[in-house]
């Protein structure tokens, strides 16, 4: 996969490679990180929110909840305790902060965990565990 833009950026797998840069695609402000197959997304994804999470300013409520929460399910996933509704939870979850954050961090936090979960979404499947 490719991230184009830095930590808030997007993710766009390898089989969009050719996808053009531009504002109404993939155009970000920063770096691009090619990853392969042997990087963990879930792990990334942590990751990448724990950041967000330590970076939050925390006056508005969507971002500063939101990193937290969505940290305590990647970390449950990432041990491969993960809920059922825990897929559909972070979905929500990036909706929310990315409407009703105050600022860029709150509503851009949420893109790694949302391109990952549309191309890579069944590597957050795997890890949820059986009832």
């Amino acid at each position: 996969m490719i991230q184009v833009g830095g930590a808030s950026g997007r993710v766009v797998p390898y089989e969009m490679i050719d996808t053009p840069l531009s504002f109404e695609t993939v155009l970000g402000a920063g770096g691009v990180l090619v990853l392969n197959r042997s990087r963990d997304v879930v792990e990334l994804a942590r990751r990448t929110m724990e950041f967000f999470e330590e970076e939050s300013c925390g006056k508005c409520t969507p971002c500063r909840e939101g990193t937290k929460r969505m940290v305590e399910i990647l970390e449950r996933l990432e041990r491969r305790r993960g809920r059922a509704k825990d897929i559909k939870l972070m979905g929500d979850l990036s909706e929310t902060m990315m409407l009703t954050s105050l600022c860029g961090l709150g509503q851009a936090a949420p893109n790694f965990v949302v391109d990952t979960l549309e191309y890579y979404g069944a590597d957050y499947e795997s890890r949820i565990q059986p009832v």
